[in-house]
């Protein structure tokens, strides 16, 4: 049942029973005085019962508990334990001594309540807009940048996945119906539920052999219970049965099973699959030298040089396998509709492109770095036998229709015509052959000559990435424009290392979502504590 926390004071809070014992600057009294007001209880009313039930604890104290955990990357134990202990988190939170006190259970169950509810992502722009109000920041210009999350799962090969799947199964199985467990495992190549159980095959020419038998084993388990309706809904037998279609083909059927030839598919590109049958969701993704089962994380900050402290002003958890390019798009809404609109936001080469260029500037923003997909070697670019590119050719726009004309090829010819493809969307460009034939640029330029036509083929999105890539590498004074994103790793840095980010706590993507929400509002909470020790508060009389 909802509770709003008890507004009377207290004889036994901090204050009065150890008075002088906090210095006048300590960082409580800033939290409860600036911090504390911001997390309005009744926007949390929803999560509980309107009647009935046992009372929840107070609101301000758990969600203020949660900031803790993550400005000190404490767990739930950990918590419990620090709070009646600790003198300073008392006084942020206005606890007299008795009060300070909570279950990890009740804590964490909190958090599950929070899971699922936009409150909390309220809360943190709420926080954050107030903040860049009272610090003066600027919010004009932005930077963002992304990183790994680990997750808690380790990476399988393909040897692992068989082998995990089919033990996972088989113990449900064991534990709901012993006898059809005995009467099943005794016709399988291998005794999955052992003592000893290695998830990798040390002679490594037996591994091919043994992950076409563990096939042909899930082969044999899903014939076995596929008409089966109480084990065919169980959770595992589910996973087993996908594993199987994603990763093998049934080749050719015998009436003996274990005659069944089956062929191992390769993995598909770009494709999601299972890859743990303990988190369907968990992904799995190799960059560099990184091998990474989990998820990424987006962290997009302040950056204008005038401002005394940056704020985080957006945070999200997308999987593992999600490129920045797709993701920029959906950051620079949540931060038009959080009212923290910048007019210039910085990424690097993995946010950049045409496309998202241009899908920037019909929100009025600008997305500055350097263009995806071009070499950023100086040396290159102004070689003479650099290819050349979109921006090479000379264009303009029809002020009365608004469509794009190329003027002039890079050795200064005019086409022939133009037109718009009805079906790509690009337009076709046609030059005269005989002339391109015999240009002295023809083994730089993308015009394609045919038969009867050179044609070169552009849109918007070709040409705004090109320009991009030109200015880059012709303008330093645009380069260390850019350069401003730089900060943004520091941060990445920040939040991953000190505010626990690094590693996932939780399996399912939305918790891992909320604690990434709580490391955010804590790094801004721990910036402007910072700030008002250096620069002093406005007085907050519209808190």
């Amino acid at each position: 049942m909802y509770r709003k926390t008890n507004e009377q004071g207290s004889l036994f809070t901090v204050d009065t029973v150890f008075p002088d014992l906090l210095p006048d600057d300590d960082w409580s009294y800033t939290y409860r005085e600036h911090v504390l007001p911001l997390i309005v209880e009744k926007e949390f009313r929803h999560l509980y019962a309107k009647e009935g039930g046992k009372p929840n604890k107070s609101i301000q104290m758990q969600v203020s508990l949660l900031i803790f955990m993550g400005l000190e990357k404490h767990n739930w134990r950990g918590a419990e334990f620090q709070l009646p202990r600790r003198l300073d988190w008392m006084n942020a939170i206005g606890l007299p001594l008795g009060e300070a006190n909570i279950d990890h259970t009740t804590l964490f169950k909190f958090f599950q309540k929070l899971e699922n509810d936009a409150t909390t992502r309220n809360l943190f722009e709420t926080v954050t807009n107030k903040f860049i109000e009272l610090c003066g920041t600027s919010v004009k210009k932005q930077r963002t940048d992304s990183f790994f999350i680990h997750g808690w799962l380790k990476i399988l090969s393909r040897y692992g996945l068989f082998k995990e799947t089919i033990r996972v199964f088989l113990e449900e199985l064991n534990k709901k119906s012993v006898e059809l467990y005995e009467k099943t495992a005794s016709g399988l190549s291998k005794k999955y539920i052992a003592k000893s159980f290695d998830l990798t095959e040390k002679d490594h020419d037996k591994v091919k052999k043994r992950i076409k038998e563990m096939a042909r084993d899930m082969y044999i388990l899903i014939h076995e219970f596929e008409n089966n309706e109480k084990i065919k809904n169980y959770e595992s037998f589910r996973i087993l049965n996908d594993v199987f279609n994603q990763q093998c083909k049934v080749v050719e059927t015998e009436e003996e099973l274990s005659d069944i030839e089956i062929e191992i598919r390769e993995r598909p590109e770009g494709k999601k699959i299972i890859n743990t049958p303990h988190n369907t969701d968990a992904e799995y993704v190799k960059k560099n030298y990184q091998k990474v089962t989990g998820h990424k994380g987006f962290v997009t900050e302040t950056c204008d040089g005038d401002n005394e402290t940056q704020f985080i002003t957006d945070i999200n958890v997308t999987a593992s396998t999600k490129s920045d390019s797709k993701e920029v798009n959906d950051i620079e809404e949540r931060l038009e509709d959080a009212e923290m609109k910048p007019e210039d936001i910085y990424g690097d080469a993995g946010f950049v492109n045409g496309k998202t260029i241009l899908d920037a500037e019909e929100k009025g923003m600008q997305l500055e770095g350097p263009s995806a997909g071009r070499s950023q070697s100086f040396e290159e670019f102004q070689g003479e036998d650099r290819p050349l590119d979109a921006a090479d050719f000379k264009t303009s726009v029809d002020n009365k229709t608004g469509e794009l004309n190329v003027d002039n090829c890079p050795n200064n010819e005019m086409p022939k015509d133009q037109e718009r493809s009805k079906k790509t969307g690009k337009v076709n460009v046609h030059f005269d052959i005989k002339k391109c034939a015999t240009c002295t640029l023809k083994e730089r330029c993308p015009v394609k000559i045919g038969k009867n036509t050179a044609t070169v083929t552009i849109d918007e999105i070709a040409l705004a990435g090109s320009l991009r890539h030109h200015q880059y590498m012709n303008d330093s004074d645009y380069r260390k424009e850019c350069a401003t994103r730089a900060g943004a790793e520091a941060t990445v840095n920040e939040i991953a290392n000190a505010h626990g980010m690094r590693k996932a706590k939780h399996r399912k993507t939305s918790q891992i979502k909320l604690q990434m929400i709580i490391a955010g509002i804590a790094c801004n909470v721990k910036r402007f504590i910072r700030h008002g020790e250096k620069y002093g508060y406005l007085d907050l009389q519209s808190v």
